[in-house]
């Protein structure tokens, strides 16, 4: 697979890299005419709403051949509301292209991305571009990447930056000379691959300055995927509709083969592969196989979301323990507004979630309430947009709500036992630890092993994860460990439903033991302002009940960082631009769910259900009732 590179194109909105995609294209033969964003003729941006907004939703394939070696691209959305695909796309690349505004500097997804190049362990180059515009700072945009990413090396001096890592470089710069071009280029891609430096690089994706250079040092520095033999095993990292034949699978081939007509499990059903394309030189073509290491849309996953595994995990580097750059902090009703069916539009939204799962679909039968958790405004406007286009409903979203969690306030047990009515026999008792902000749900069964059968043991790991949707104050519950330390079921009347049932009932129990406390999403804020203005967004940070970390001052400019409620902050940036008359610059990241001051939280009614009203919700689930309980998509 020497002859590949599998990269990812990505940077914060407005930054360039649609247009750098184009001009790679053009610029290697891909394409005959640059296509433009403003104009809507952007090879990559193919939907309706990304050609009328000028702006990438979703990531995007294509491939060209620089000297000899296939690079296959995936453009990646840049507005925050979209952070969630560019995760997944980094996941299924060898390498990456950061690309930061010379005029702009680094911004809030400039953060973001970089954080997770750092955490995933990712071969990056970085490309400062828009260098030729009037006001651009190259000097300025490359101390801020260096202030949050200090492995940036600037390609003009790199020698510099490897004298302190290699004794060949220390010699030749001590001494006042260069190595050899070849040589040198060696060193940076050895210590570009282990991840000990990330080039820079600047020009213009526009004028195609620096556009070379760049384009030889994805093929030098950025490494080629590893060839794994045995079984097949891929990483689905978007999914999306095709008009013409069905749901598209972009799969990442880490191990083995994968062909048409071949059966493949994924997410513990199995599908045949119906037809296969992959980028060829800027077009996607069909064809037979992919081979490890490559990159294509495959059809016949009809159910595949994003972020499934189509057969082995075993070569796929990230498959246990990843996590999402962001989460989605708030969330908003949606109701259809021309008189469509609710069901019909639980559809459609179905669909859409499988393609964005971080958007989180929440249905409640009883009332026919829908819900979806979104990172912003601009996400549900573009939801609008595809929601009429592709399934021809109108809609309107409700107003925006913080998504607060929840956490058990002490250690305690669960218990239940659904015994009645018959046939059903189901006894489990849960023991809930807290554990430290962040931690997550760790879940385990210490239950004597001959207790409780193990495919009942299975029933209730899987149960888990609805059972914990909502606790008494209607939000999920977190920072956890749960651990099954006993249960019993019956020879003749269990079924292993009955532990779907009885999961519920007992943590439910459980969560009334340990009572829960309220947490609520915090976003690490950084500011650069005038000094004049500084007075102002102090107050503003203890308005918000904020922590502002000690201000750095630098003649007249101001730089502080903070962390703030997510609650109190959500519309907090354009407040600033404001008083600051657009000269100041706010970038904020989320950094985690802290303990809510009790008259500050909220509660989210109870959808569905509640367990604690054990007998109807028995009766709701053994649908004895009008509806189920909760369901979540």
């Amino acid at each position: 697979m020497k002859n590949i590179r599998n990269i990812a194109l990505a940077a914060h909105v407005d930054a360039g890299k649609t247009t750098l995609t184009e001009r790679l294209l053009f610029e290697t033969g891909a394409i005959r005419a640059q296509g433009s964003v403003d104009k809507g003729t952007a090879k990559t941006d193919d939907l309706s709403v990304e050609k009328r907004r000028g702006i990438s939703v979703r990531s995007a394939l294509t491939s060209t051949e620089i000297n000899g070696v296939t690079v296959n691209i995936i453009d990646t959305p840049g507005h925050a509301d979209f952070i969630s695909q560019v995760e997944r796309a980094l996941f299924a690349v060898d390498g990456i292209v950061v690309l930061v505004s010379a005029v702009d500097g680094v911004q809030t997804n400039t953060e973001i991305i970089l954080d997770a190049v750092s955490r995933l362990k990712k071969p990056c180059v970085i490309f400062i571009n828009k260098a030729d515009r009037d006001v651009a700072d190259i000097q300025r945009v490359y101390s801020e990447i260096k202030d949050i990413f200090p492995k940036a090396a600037l390609y003009s001096s790199v020698l510099e930056e490897l004298a302190e890592t290699d004794e060949e470089c220390l010699e030749a710069f001590v001494s006042s000379e260069t190595l050899p071009d070849g040589l040198l280029r060696e060193k940076v891609a050895k210590y570009t691959k282990s991840l000990d430096i990330a080039p820079v690089f600047s020009g213009s994706a526009l004028t195609g300055d620096g556009v070379a250079d760049l384009a030889k040092a994805i093929v030098d520095f950025l490494p080629s995927p590893e060839e794994n033999d045995g079984e097949t095993g891929g990483y689905i990292y978007a999914v999306s509709h095709d008009k013409a034949n069905g749901r598209a699978a972009y799969t990442r081939i880490y191990s083995g083969t994968l062909s048409v007509r071949q059966q493949i499990s994924v997410n513990g059903a199995e599908y045949k592969v119906s037809m296969i394309k992959k980028p060829v030189f800027g077009k996607m073509t069909d064809t037979q196989t992919l081979y490890p290491g490559e990159v294509g849309a495959v059809y016949g996953f009809s159910d595949a979301k994003t972020g499934d595994v189509a057969g082995s995990a075993k070569h796929i580097p990230f498959a246990a323990g990843s996590r999402e750059t962001e989460q989605a902090l708030m969330m908003t009703a949606v109701s259809a507004t021309d008189g469509t069916d609710i069901l019909k539009l639980k559809a459609a939204l179905s669909e859409l979630a499988a393609e964005e799962p971080m958007m989180d679909l929440i249905w409640e039968p009883i009332s026919k309430s829908l819900n979806i958790k979104v990172f912003g405004a601009i996400q549900t406007e573009v939801l609008r947009d595809i929601i009429f286009e592709r399934f021809g409903i109108a809609t309107q979203f409700g107003a925006m709500n913080v998504i607060y969690k929840e956490t058990p306030s002490r250690e305690g047990t669960g218990f239940d036992a659904y015994t009645m009515p018959k046939p059903c026999w189901a006894v489990l008792k849960f023991r809930i630890t807290p554990l430290e902000r962040g931690s997550g749900v760790r879940y385990k069964c210490s239950a004597p092993p001959d207790h409780l059968s193990y495919r009942y043991r299975k029933q209730v790991e899987e149960s888990i994860k609805a059972s914990i949707a909502q606790g008494p104050r209607g939000w999920e519950v977190t920072d956890m460990e749960i651990d099954l330390i006993d249960g019993e079921d019956h020879p003749i009347h269990t079924h292993p439903l009955d532990f779907t049932v009885a999961t519920p009932l007992a943590l439910a129990d459980g969560f009334r033991n340990t009572g829960t406390t309220l947490l609520e999403p915090y976003i690490h804020a950084r500011f650069t302002l005038h000094a004049d203005h500084y007075g102002r967004l102090l107050s503003d940070i203890i308005r918000m009940r904020g922590e502002p970390g000690e201000p750095v001052r630098r003649k007249d400019t101001i730089f502080i960082e903070a962390d703030i409620p997510a609650a109190t902050s959500l519309d907090y940036s354009a407040q600033f631009a404001s008083f600051t008359s657009g000269k100041g610059v706010m970038s904020a990241t989320f950094s985690g769910y802290r303990v809510c001051p009790e008259p500050e939280g909220k509660t989210m009614p109870r959808r569905g259900v509640d367990p604690l009203d054990r007998s109807k919700y028995i009766l709701a689930a053994r649908h004895a009732l009008s509806g189920t309980v909760f369901e979540a998509v």
